[in-house]
C-alpha cells in the first residue's frame, strides 16, 4: 500500500463522498416514492455513485491483479459472506422471523464485494489482451445482456457484466495521472455546468417521461430492459446513454473533490470498506428500533432532505469509528502482510 507521503488524498476524499452517497441513497430509498425531492436526489445519486466507486476500485486495486495475489482477491468473497451474515442477523433480530437465505444471489449491498471478487479473477484472465478490445467487448456484452431476462441477481451476474467496464477502465489507468487530470482547475466550471444540466434535466423530465424515470433501474445494473422500459427494443441505446451520463456526472464529481488532505475526513474515506459493510446493519437498527416511536412521515415532511442528510452523516460516522478497524483488518488481510487503514 502507498505510504503516507505517497497517498493520493483526492482518491480518499472521493471515496468519502461516494460512501456517504451510498448511505444517503439507501436512506432516500425509504422516502423516494412519497417525496418528489427525495426521488430526484436518489435518481441523481444512482446515475454515478457505483460506477465511479468501481472505477476507483479498479484504479487502486491493480497491484493484486498484476501480481496475481489470489489470496488478496479472495478476501472480497470473505467480505461478501461476512456482510450477508451480518445483514441476516440484523434482519432476524429486528423482524423476529428468519429472512430468506440466498448464498449466491444478492440484490443488496453485498453484491459490491462479490463483484470485486469476480472482477479480480476476470481481469487476470484478460490481462494479456489489448485493453481497447476488452473495453469494447465488455461494453457490447453489457448492452446485449439487458435483453436476456435470465441474467439477473444469481451470482450477481447482471451487475458483474454491466459494471465491469468501469472497473476495467480504472484498472487500465494510472492513479497519479488520473488524479492529476481531474485536479486541473479549468475542469471546475465544466463540472459545475454538467451537474447543473443533470439536476435540471432530472427536474424537468423525471415526471414527464416514463423511460427517463425508469432509467434509474438501468443505472442499478440488475434489470432486463423488457421489465423496466416502455421502448425496451432500444435498450442498447439506453445502456449507452446511462454509461455516458455515469462518466460525465462521475467525472464532474471527481473534478470537484479536493486533492489536499482534509484531516480526519480524508482518513474516513480510507475506511470506506468498513462503512460499506456496516451501514445497512446500522440503518436496519435505526429504522426498525430507534425510529419506531416517531411518525417521521408527518413530522419531517417539510424537512425531509435535511433529516436524510443527518441520518446518513450519523450512520457514516458510526461505521467509520476506529473501534471497527481490528475486525476489518482480520477480514481483509488474513493472508496479507500490510494493514488496511
Amino acid at each position: 500500500m502507498p505510504t503516507e507521503n505517497q497517498r493520493l488524498y483526492k482518491l480518499d476524499n472521493l471515496k468519502l463522498l461516494l460512501i456517504f452517497l451510498v448511505v444517503l441513497g439507501h436512506v432516500a430509498d425509504l422516502y423516494a416514492e412519497t417525496s418528489q425531492a427525495t426521488g430526484y436526489l436518489r435518481y441523481i445519486i444512482y446515475t454515478f455513485h457505483m460506477p465511479l466507486f468501481l472505477f476507483v476500485s479498479g484504479l487502486v486495486g491493480k497491484r493484486s491483479v498484476r501480481e496475481r495475489r489470489y489470496s488478496h482477491i479472495a478476501t472480497y468473497f470473505g467480505l461478501y459472506i461476512f456482510i450477508k451474515i451480518l445483514n441476516f442477523a440484523a434482519n432476524w433480530a429486528t423482524a423476529g422471523v428468519l429472512p430468506k437465505v440466498t448464498v449466491f444471489a444478492d440484490r443488496g449491498e453485498p453484491w459490491y464485494a462479490f463483484c470485486l471478487f469476480a472482477f479480480g479473477f476476470i481481469t487476470i484472465c484478460v490481462d494479456k489482451l489489448k485493453p481497447a478490445y476488452v473495453l469494447i467487448l465488455s461494453v457490447l456484452l453489457a448492452c446485449l445482456a439487458g435483453y436476456d431476462k435470465t441474467v439477473g441477481d444469481l451470482l450477481c451476474l447482471s451487475r458483474i457484466i454491466v459494471f465491469y467496464p468501469f472497473y476495467y477502465l480504472g484498472y487500465c489507468l494510472e492513479p497519479q495521472k488520473v488524479c492529476a487530470f481531474f485536479s486541473k482547475k479549468r475542469l471546475i466550471p465544466i463540472a459545475l455546468l454538467i451537474l447543473a444540466a443533470g439536476v435540471t434535466a432530472t427536474i424537468l423530465l423525471y415526471d414527464r417521461f416514463d423511460d427517463f424515470r425508469n432509467l434509474k433501474f438501468i443505472f442499478t445494473a440488475r434489470n432486463a430492459y423488457q421489465t423496466v422500459l416502455k421502448y425496451h427494443e432500444f435498450g442498447f441505446a439506453h445502456r449507452l446513454l446511462c454509461y455516458t451520463v455515469s462518466m460525465l456526472v462521475g467525472g464532474a464529481f471527481f473534478a470537484l473533490v479536493p486533492k489536499r488532505r482534509l484531516g480526519f475526513l480524508t482518513k474516513i474515506g480510507a475506511r470506506s470498506v468498513q462503512i460499506y459493510a456496516l451501514q445497512r446493519v446500522m440503518l436496519i437498527l435505526y429504522f426498525r428500533l430507534l425510529n419506531k416511536p416517531f411518525h417521521l412521515e408527518g413530522y419531517f415532511t417539510s424537512k425531509l432532505i435535511l433529516y436524510e442528510l443527518l441520518v446518513s452523516l450519523g450512520v457514516t460516522a458510526v461505521c467509520a469509528l476506529p473501534i471497527w478497524n481490528p475486525l476489518f483488518n482480520a477480514i481483509m488481510r488474513p493472508f496479507r502482510q500490510e494493514k488496511t487503514e
